[in-house]
Parts: structure tokens; sequence; C-alpha cells
């Protein structure tokens, strides 16, 4: 049975790491709100410059540029979002089971085809993990470890990858949780510019998408080559405009920016969810340390209690031989 004193010194230690878990929940609530209304302020842009993107492509067609070429050859490159610190539950790894369904020969990417393969016999429809629709799940590809590269985004991510011995051709540290938009135009330039120069035939982007403050979905999208572009706006009536210079260029010049807005919008919605993830986290850690402190209490007051027992037993005890 343990001493009072180790009782109590337990208790004290608990109480330490429950202000530590109290404060660091409070300060990711804090973070959580500006980063959420950041990632919600962004979408509008995002989504009208994709129109404005999709009329151009749709109105003229065959125009071309280097994000939009198929390339025969060459490898693929992963472009990976996790989180630069700890504590947040299971956050990166997530990110990092997500990555690894679509690398072949891993045990996320065998599981992943027999839970597709059951549920196909069992006649349940499945949906894609990035939870795209289920046309998406035809496309679902995995890319031979040989010839993939990785850029990581978060020490987390760099730390673990090169420890599983993957190709990381650039890491980028130091702003998982407040993205500034030149730290998307760096990853952007750097991927644009081994695309273009015909190094990659396919990029994808693993990343956590914000649902809400209990709530984020790992997700993995196709970068480049864009695709799809202008392909919904062809269905539709859209008025005839007069570009200047001339359409190529406005689309060439759109085209980098948009991709930079992606590259941007994702770093904004897993910052987001690396901090609900935290914020989460932390009020479980918070939630269990009072927990103990309160069952730690109880032990301490039935060792007392014992102890004073005992103690009364030796006084009547030696009472009584007296007599």
């Amino acid at each position: 049975m343990a001493s009072l004193q180790d009782i109590r010194h337990r208790v004290k230690s608990v109480k330490s790491i429950e202000q530590i878990t109290k404060a660091m929940k409070m300060v990711a609530s804090a973070r959580l709100r500006r980063a959420q209304m950041a990632a919600v302020a962004n979408r509008p842009y995002t989504e009208k410059m994709y129109q404005v993107i999709g009329d151009i492509a749709a109105s003229n067609n065959g125009l071309t540029h280097p994000l939009l070429e198929v390339h025969d050859m060459g490898r693929t490159l992963f472009v990976i979002l996790s989180s630069d610190k700890g504590l947040a539950g299971a956050y990166a790894s997530n990110v990092f089971k997500e990555a690894k369904i679509h690398v072949t020969g891993t045990a996320e990417a065998e599981n992943f085809t027999l839970e597709h393969e059951k549920a196909d016999k069992a006649n349940v429809s499945s949906t894609f993990v990035s939870g795209q629709s289920s046309d998406a799940n035809k496309k679902f590809v995995t890319v031979d470890p040989a010839s993939l590269d990785i850029i990581s985004v978060g020490r987390k991510a760099t730390e673990h990858f090169k420890n599983h011995g993957y190709n990381i051709v650039k890491s980028y540290t130091d702003f998982s949780e407040r993205p500034r938009y030149d730290d998307a135009r760096k990853i952007a330039s750097e991927v644009m510019e081994q695309f273009t120069e015909g190094k990659y035939k396919d990029v994808y982007m693993i990343y956590t998408r914000f649902v809400s403050a209990i709530s984020a979905v790992p997700e993995t999208v196709k970068l480049l080559p864009l695709e799809n572009i202008g392909k919904e706006e062809t269905q539709k009536p859209s008025a005839e405009y007069i570009y200047e210079p001339s359409a190529e260029e406005v689309l060439g010049f759109l085209l980098p920016q948009y991709f930079v807005t992606m590259v941007y919008a994702a770093l904004l919605q897993a910052a987001a969810s690396e901090l609900s993830s935290r914020m989460t986290a932390m009020s479980n850690a918070t939630d269990n340390a009072q927990d103990l402190m309160a069952r730690l209490d109880l032990y301490y007051n039935k060792v007392r209690q014992a102890n004073i027992t005992r103690e009364i037993t030796e006084i009547v005890g030696g009472a009584e031989a007296l007599k």
C-alpha cells in the first residue's frame, strides 16, 4: 500500500498536468476560432476564381497550358500536410494512414482493399476515403514506393516518412498552425516548377478537411495535371466575354494563381483541423486528470482511515496488555 506522502505527490503531479492541459485547450480554442474564420473567408475567393477559369476554358476550346498537360512518363509526387507539434490526438497518424492507403505494399493499402472487397461482395455501396462520390472509387490508384517522392509540410510528416524509408525531396516546417499565403506560394512554386519540367506525371495532396470543432476528415486530392477545368461550365448557358490581351494569356496568368489558392486553402483547412484535434485531445486529457484526482483523493482518504484504525487498534491492544 502506498504511503500518504506518495499519494500526495501523485495528486500534486496530476494537478500540474491538469493545469497544463487546460491551458493548452484554451489556447487551441482561441486559435481555432481565428483559423476557422480564415478557412471560411478564403472559400468564396477560391470558388469564384475556379468559376472564372472555367468560363474562360469553356468558351475557348483548345487552350493549352503547362499545368493542363498530361505526362505519360514521370514519377508521382505526394504533398503531405501534417503538424509541427504533437499532442493533437490522432491528427497526424490519420494523415499518414490516408497517404499509405495509396502506396502499394503497405498494410494500410491491403486493409483498404480487403475492406472494399468485402463490401462489394456484400453489395454494400462504399465511398472513397477522401469523401468524394462513389465514382471516385473507380479511379482509385496506388503508387509504387520506388516511383514516389514526397514533399512534407510539418515536422511530424518529415520524421515519420523519413524513418520509414520514403524519399522526401523537400520539407517545410514552422507554420502548420498559422500558414501564410507566402508559405503556400513557396510550396506551389516548387510543385509547379517540377511538374512543368516533366519530372512528375501526377501530383496528389493529402491533407485534413475541417468539418467542425469535433470532426476532421483526411482527404486525398489530385493537384496536377488540372482536370475538368471548364467542363461543368460548357453545359450551362454563359455570356461571351472579350479578353485582353487574349484568353490564353489571361488563363496563363490565372491558372498558377488558382493553384496557389488551392494549396493555401488546404493549409488553412489543415491548420483548423490540427487546432480542433488538439483542443479535443487536451479537453479529454483535462477530464481524465480530474477523474484521476478524484480517485486519488478517495484512495488517500481510505489509506488515512486505515492508518487511523490501525493506530487505534495498537493503542487499545497496548492498554489491554498493561492490565
